[in-house]
């Protein structure tokens, strides 16, 4: 329930698509709070237990038995802070399905952590007809699933802004999903500049924001129009 289906592929409410009994999230972030000590900001360390809570559900609700992650599964680039290392241990441990991992520009020192488990960080993972990548480069596969974007719509009502994470649907073969990470706040699809070069060369991107539901709010052309 809440849930849109497109073609194949579910894009659920809980931020994760399903597709041939996988489940596919991007954008965990795991030490985010560790890198924010470092720069003097005290955040409770409290997202690795919600991450690993919502991906419990996803695989009970959805019955899958295998998990993606399509990128930046930890946050520092230049090294493996100590939050990560046990962060992304505790979430590895945690996940009773197969587990793959496909390289996000942050995971730069993350496969030390994985041989750990034997699991292997890879370029792209296959489901089906789909590409799983992150979406920092530029691909030529036909259809992907990606991360890296962190969509989110911003809405300015009365004085007040409301943000909701989205996906993306690109030229109606890629999907853009939003960040799993509860820390990441999102960039405004609205402002129209990309971080990836799979969504600077795109054609038409349609939004379908994440609430309680996912619901379909047009095209990026069209929504922009009318805000």
């Amino acid at each position: 329930m809440g849930s849109v289906a497109l073609h194949r592929v579910i894009l659920t409410p809980e931020k994760a698509v399903i597709l041939d009994n996988a489940a596919v999230i991007a954008d965990l972030h795991l030490g985010f709070e560790n890198v924010m000590q470092e720069k003097g900001v005290a955040i409770p360390r409290m997202q690795v237990r919600e991450i690993i809570a919502n991906v419990r559900n996803i695989v009970d609700r959805y019955g899958v038995d295998r998990i993606v992650v399509a990128g930046d599964l930890k946050h520092e680039f230049s090294r493996n802070l100590p939050y990560e290392w046990e962060d992304v241990r505790e979430f590895v441990e945690s996940v009773d399905v197969e587990l793959e991992v496909v390289r996000g520009n942050h995971d730069n020192y993350l496969a030390a952590i994985l041989a750990e488990y034997g699991i292997e960080l890879k370029e792209y993972v296959r489901i089906g007809d789909y590409y799983v990548v992150h979406g920092h480069r530029d691909v030529e596969f036909d259809r992907i699933i990606m991360g890296h974007e962190h969509p989110a719509i911003k809405v300015r009502v009365r004085g007040g802004v409301y943000s909701y994470p989205c996906y993306l649907v690109v030229d109606d073969l890629n999907i853009v999903l939003p960040a799993f990470s509860p820390l990441m706040g999102g960039s405004d699809v609205l402002q129209n500049t990309f971080l990836s070069p799979v969504l600077n060369k795109a054609g038409k991107i349609e939004v379908y924001a994440v609430e309680d539901e996912v619901v379909y709010l047009g095209s990026l052309e069209d929504i922009q129009r009318v805000v």
